[in-house]
């Protein structure tokens, strides 16, 4: 059977890598992907339109794959308390977390479906502008926060257990 310093472990190795993946395609997506579709709206929006990222996209970002992150820290929060040296590194990383997604689903998300599933559609420009700009700041600080979190993590996937 697995002590529950082992779980503890294999929990520590999968969040740190689980979280790295999302920073990158984070990263990725702000670089190469934001770029195209903020460039001119409402006209960039077109990008959206008829295109298979709007499906694509939640592949990576969408429900599915933050209950495969989320779950798995929550575990590890509950696992890890009884270890001082890591508790607050790892609860810290956890409440990252959870601001990450509640401005996900809370503030994000209704942009996502005016900006992507509806490519703009029915927004005057002005609005348009406004609403890219939110988002990309929105999404920015999401990023530091996440970002922050999984920092934390790495601090305490450095520490030993003891």
């Amino acid at each position: 059977m697995f002590s529950r310093e082992l779980w503890v472990r294999i929990l520590l190795w999968y969040n740190v890598v689980s979280l790295a993946i999302w920073a990158g395609g984070t990263l990725y997506q702000m670089i190469v992907i934001v770029p195209i579709w903020s460039a001119d709206p409402p006209q960039s929006l077109q990008f959206f339109k008829g295109s298979p990222i709007t499906t694509t996209i939640l592949h990576f970002f969408g429900p599915v794959t933050q209950i495969l992150r989320a779950v798995p820290l929550f575990l590890l929060v509950a696992l890890a308390w009884k270890y001082e040296s890591i508790r607050y590194w790892v609860a810290a990383c956890g409440a990252a977390l959870v601001i990450g997604l509640v401005m996900t689903r809370a503030y994000i998300y209704p942009m996502n479906d005016a900006l992507f599933f509806r490519a703009g559609e029915g927004l005057t420009a002005e609005r348009a502008r406004a609403l890219v700009r939110a988002w990309i700041i929105a999404d920015r600080i999401r990023f530091a926060i996440m970002t922050g979190g999984w920092l934390c993590l790495l601090r305490a996937f450095s520490l030993p257990l003891g």
